[in-house]
């Protein structure tokens, strides 16, 4: 009821040219403070009015097999396995601090990572055929963006990222970063 009032007030407002910026902004805060935190992989943390510059929740592994990605690359420190859509692409991985009402807010910059590999995850409840498993009858949740998995060199680093991270984390997509 508060989401509608203030739109239908943020339209009003917005024909009136001297009112319009300060209108906007102050309802746009309210709007973005009135969202619900995230609960589950994929939820997004609204902290800006454009949706690709929010953080998003994700389950996170870690894995140490194998020295090449899906595409043929040297796997390194700092690599992570994603979506086929967003390989090369780079994101800013984030601390999920878990709340007293089970929701997550927004923790510590853990680092910057590089999706160079793409993976399958575990079964996802989305329908439909794995491409990277064609043996496998769903699609994973590597595939389906609700888990990313972090490379590292060493079995301990990754049971060490399972401790610390307790499998969530929030992941920011940067367009601009360089490796």
């Amino acid at each position: 009821m508060k989401r509608l009032a203030l739109t239908i007030l943020l339209s009003v407002t917005m024909t009136t040219p001297c009112f319009a910026n300060a209108a906007h902004d102050q309802a746009m805060s309210y709007i973005l403070a009135d969202q619900d935190r995230p609960r589950e992989p994929g939820d997004k943390l609204y902290t800006s009015e454009i949706p690709e510059k929010c953080p998003i929740l994700l389950d996170t592994t870690a894995y140490c097999s194998g020295t090449h990605g899906s595409h043929g690359d040297k796997m390194q420190r700092g690599h992570v396995a994603y979506t086929e859509a967003s390989y090369g692409s780079y994101m800013e991985l984030y601390e999920a601090v878990l709340e007293e009402d089970g929701t997550y807010s927004l923790g510590r910059f853990i680092g910057q990572y590089q999706v160079m590999d793409c993976g399958y995850g575990k079964k996802s409840s989305q329908a439909g055929k794995s491409r990277v498993r064609p043996d496998r009858g769903r699609i994973g949740t590597i595939e389906t963006g609700e888990t990313v998995d972090v490379y590292f060199p060493r079995y301990s680093e990754c049971k060490e990222w399972m401790s610390e991270t307790r499998g969530r984390v929030f992941a920011l997509f940067i367009n601009d970063a360089k490796g």
